[in-house]
């Protein structure tokens, strides 16, 4: 085998590792809004890394993937199930080695009285750990939309694409 053609095939492989941890990262950001609107407070927390941190709107915090488990417990939560649904993304994801960054959007609807509205929309920051051959949620910013620090957010993702 010819050097040039070692080096492809190393290239390639690369190429096709990156491509499936960015698979691998959309499907863990999927399957959260599959769990929270699912009531499925196990398999959302079982996305998060142990020592995770959340930060919602630097008013609500959670350490830990049991205290995240609350995402789902809590009041609030619980009290727009089973009439909501979190739309999320698109996302922009910047990897490098086993961290992750993912920047993007979330909507929920609530469906109150057969008609369905915009109950949030955030900015969201997903800082991800890849542990053991998995990626983990290991540091979650979200912040509600309409409030011009909020923006920081996107522009942090877009400092980190840009060069």
């Amino acid at each position: 085998m010819t050097q040039q053609l070692i080096d492809a095939v190393a290239a390639l492989t690369k190429r096709v590792e990156e491509l499936e941890d960015e698979r691998a990262i959309r499907l863990v950001l999927n399957n959260y809004a599959l769990a929270v609107d699912g009531n499925n407070a196990d398999s959302m927390a079982a996305l998060y890394a142990e020592d995770c941190e959340i930060d919602v709107d630097s008013a609500v915090f959670y350490h830990g993937r049991e205290d995240a488990k609350r995402i789902v417990t809590g009041e609030v939560h619980q009290s727009i199930l089973p009439n909501c649904v979190h739309m999320m993304g698109p996302w922009s994801i910047a990897i490098s080695g086993d961290r992750a960054v993912a920047t993007g959007y979330a909507t929920i609807f609530v469906r109150e009285n057969g008609v369905v509205g915009i109950w949030r929309q955030a900015y969201g920051r997903w800082e991800l750990v890849k542990r053991e051959g998995r990626w983990e949620i290991f540091k979650r910013t979200s912040r509600t939309t309409g409030k011009v620090e909020s923006q920081e957010i996107l522009n942090a993702s877009l400092r980190q694409t840009d060069g």
